[in-house]
């Protein structure tokens, strides 16, 4: 009786020992997620992604995305994005490393460069809008992620 009481604790804790780490798994992997520049999708690589709760995408592709140009100073570990006068620097430590590159905070990047940024959960994308491809500086128009309403589609 002893024997598969000790048996059936130790069964029965290696079980939840293995679901704990699959949990564990499961909620640090990274999300991948859509990217829409001016109503524009966009494709990086690696993919765009959200990471304990920051989206996250490939520096270079990103400011390029947007029309801002970056410099890379080594010595420093510093990315500087520029787009007309509106600079942001970006440390390496702020970002995060997948598959060699080096992906940064979208949001803080697109903010600091004055661009108007939208999240929409049911469809898992991220919306910026530039100054120069925002269409309500031009028509008035509201892009429908403001009324988080579905995103238009852009394939």
């Amino acid at each position: 009786m002893r024997l598969s009481v000790t048996r059936g604790y130790i069964i029965g804790s290696i079980i939840c020992l293995l679901a704990g780490a699959v949990a564990v798994a499961v909620w640090g992997a990274d999300e991948l997620v859509r990217v829409l520049v001016d109503g524009r999708e966009r494709t990086f690589s690696p993919a765009a992604r959200v990471r304990d709760g920051v989206t996250y995408a490939p520096l270079r592709a990103a400011t390029e995305a947007v029309g801002a140009k970056v410099e890379w100073n080594q010595k420093a570990q510093l990315a500087v994005v520029c787009a007309g006068n509106q600079c942001v620097p970006i440390k390496r430590s702020q970002g995060i490393i997948v598959d060699g590159s080096l992906l940064i905070p979208l949001r803080l990047m697109a903010q600091a460069l004055k661009c108007d940024v939208k999240w929409h959960a049911p469809t898992r994308t991220v919306a910026i809008w530039t100054k120069q491809g925002d269409p309500r500086k031009k028509t008035g128009f509201t892009p429908p992620c403001e009324d988080a309403c579905e995103l238009p589609s852009t394939r």
